[in-house]
């Protein structure tokens, strides 16, 4: 009788009749769950919203969009240049704007952009209009998108969307041109400091991280700028968020990635021919689609966290 007492096992009473009864291992995820670190909550909830919402299906939408409403982008642009008495600097513009872009779109693009130059004067006086239309639908596209990605539900009318998205197409030619204005003037100052002041050190170096750290924030403050008016909700503006660092360092690496891997890979050039510049320009632009949806989520993953743990 006193071995059997010895060995028994103990025995759970469950508090109702039917319930489960309690083990270790049924406790182990609750416990590793509540372990688990902030940035893997967040980047988990990070892709069950893209997952939910087919963020990639929703970039591939607005690059689609934003390729054909490109060339009338910088139709726009043209059109601000020829209204600007300098218009010389327009070759300037396309080289600095282009210098920005994928290496192997580069050349493709300043030589539509010059082309386009050629005939600046005509783009403001005959249809102004429809230029603009056709410039605003990838942003008409990227409202939709970004409304999903925010999980609101849009209630504006068609024609007061297509009018915002024209309104942001028109900002946007002039920050791009207001940048480069900016740009050309920091860059006179440089030449006249190095040339005047020669014992400045390194000041051609202290101005190239002058100027991509000027650049990084130019981005940051657009990605602001996009993401607080083109939902259909607005939420409370913030000079940078967690959704606009991501997209941002999204959108840097896909392009050293974009750059590295056109680098390494001869061969494109010799299957597509000519078009392997308008691929790798589509799939950049792809990448910044998919940054600027995936921040918006991370925003709203970010919010929902905060409030969950603000909850008692």
């Amino acid at each position: 009788m006193t071995e059997n007492k010895a060995t028994k096992a103990p025995v759970f009473f469950p508090e109702a009749p039917g319930s489960a009864v309690p083990t270790d291992s049924a406790r182990m995820p609750s416990a590793a769950k509540k372990k688990r670190p902030p940035f893997a909550k967040l980047a988990a909830k990070i892709w069950r919203r893209c997952s939910c919402d087919s963020c990639p299906d929703l970039a591939a939408q607005v690059s689609f969009y934003f390729v054909l409403s490109a060339f009338p982008f910088l139709l726009v642009m043209s059109g601000l240049l020829g209204w600007i008495s300098t218009t010389s600097k327009w070759a300037a513009f396309a080289v600095w704007l282009t210098s920005y872009m994928p290496m192997r779109t580069q050349h493709a693009v300043l030589i539509t952009m010059l082309e386009l130059g050629k005939g600046y004067g005509a783009f403001l006086s005959f249809g102004l209009i429809l230029t603009i239309w056709s410039a605003s639908t990838g942003f008409l596209s990227l409202m939709d998108a970004l409304s999903v990605a925010y999980g609101v539900i849009e209630h504006r009318s068609y024609l007061k969307r297509r009018l915002i998205a024209m309104c942001a197409a028109i900002v946007a030619a002039i920050f791009v041109v207001a940048c480069f204005a900016i740009w050309s003037a920091g860059h006179s100052l440089a030449s006249l400091i190095s040339s005047n002041y020669s014992y400045v050190v390194l000041f051609p170096v202290q101005w190239r991280i002058a100027r991509w750290v000027g650049t990084l924030a130019v981005v940051c403050l657009g990605v602001d700028l996009i993401n607080y008016f083109l939902p259909a909700d607005r939420h409370r503006w913030r000079w940078i968020s967690a959704g606009t660092a991501f997209t941002v360092v999204m959108f840097i690496a896909a392009s050293v990635l974009l750059n590295l891997y056109m680098t390494h890979n001869a061969a494109i050039s010799r299957v597509y021919g000519t078009l392997a510049s308008f691929i790798f320009l589509m799939f950049w632009i792809y990448a910044g689609s998919l940054s600027l949806i995936v921040g918006a989520e991370a925003d709203v993953a970010l919010r929902e966290i905060h409030v969950q743990g603000a909850a008692p």
